[in-house]
């Protein structure tokens, strides 16, 4: 496994849940890193909680699911670090609605985050990434966008999307230096329905059966850790024991 101290590490959705892990996860190995979301207040909070050395975190405020907020995080990562080598798309919109009761707000506002924001990120990091002959890409999906799960039909849908996307462009950019990587968590112990009803729900008290933010988080880095020449294309994360 390398070492990716000092690696400029850009995640989107980093003011809780997975993305918050995600950067504690990175902030331990000693990288320099970018945090993404659409709350200042939060984001602010867990760059100073990192503690790590002036300058080596920015924060941006974007909206990821237009093609201006993910131009704008970009340009703000290279001017900061003049890199990127890692870009983790974890920003995501979900929750529990069924087919009838979803609206095209709603279904337009799960696509255009889960799987459109990733093609903005292709679109704006990938040419960056050829003329530097490195980079890798890790994209967040959900055990969700392999088996359909009832009531959650376009956030599985816009998963599943995610998954095949993620390989054929994987195969576009393996020759160029270039990794992408699907991980797939199951169901973990975070405010998955925020996004989609506005409202913030706190974690299950009862957490047995889905895994941490921090399983999540340390999956992500063993993927960053790969050595260069080897990737790994996708992996599913589960919690060992289920709850009954």
């Amino acid at each position: 496994m390398r070492s990716i101290r000092d690696k400029v590490v850009v995640i989107t959705g980093a003011s809780r849940g997975i993305g918050e892990a995600v950067a504690r996860a990175f902030a331990a190995e000693q990288t320099k890193l970018v945090l993404c979301g659409r709350d200042k207040t939060r984001l602010e909070k867990v760059a100073r909680s990192l503690k790590l050395p002036e300058g080596n975190v920015v924060t941006v405020l974007a909206d990821v699911s237009t093609r201006t907020g993910m131009r704008e995080i970009v340009n703000i990562a290279y001017r900061k670090f003049g890199t990127v080598d890692l870009f983790i798309n974890n920003a995501g919109v979900g929750g529990h609605r069924s087919i009838t009761e979803t609206t095209e707000r709603e279904y337009d506002l799960m696509m255009d985050t889960n799987l459109k924001a990733v093609f903005y990120c292709f679109k704006e990091l990938i040419p960056r990434m050829r003329k530097q002959n490195f980079g890798h890409i890790i994209n967040i999906s959900s055990l969700a966008g392999r088996m359909g799960v009832p009531g959650l039909a376009v956030y599985s849908a816009s998963k599943a999307a995610l998954n095949t996307f993620s390989e054929a462009v994987a195969g576009e950019v393996r020759n160029d230096n270039i990794k992408v990587s699907v991980l797939s968590p199951g169901s973990t112990d975070t405010d998955f329905a925020h996004g989609l009803t506005g409202k913030r729900p706190t974690s299950s008290p009862d957490s047995k059966g889905k895994l941490t933010p921090d399983e999540v988080a340390e999956a992500v880095v063993f993927l960053a850790r790969q050595n260069q020449s080897a990737f790994t294309s996708m992996v599913d994360i589960r919690p060992l024991r289920v709850k009954k």
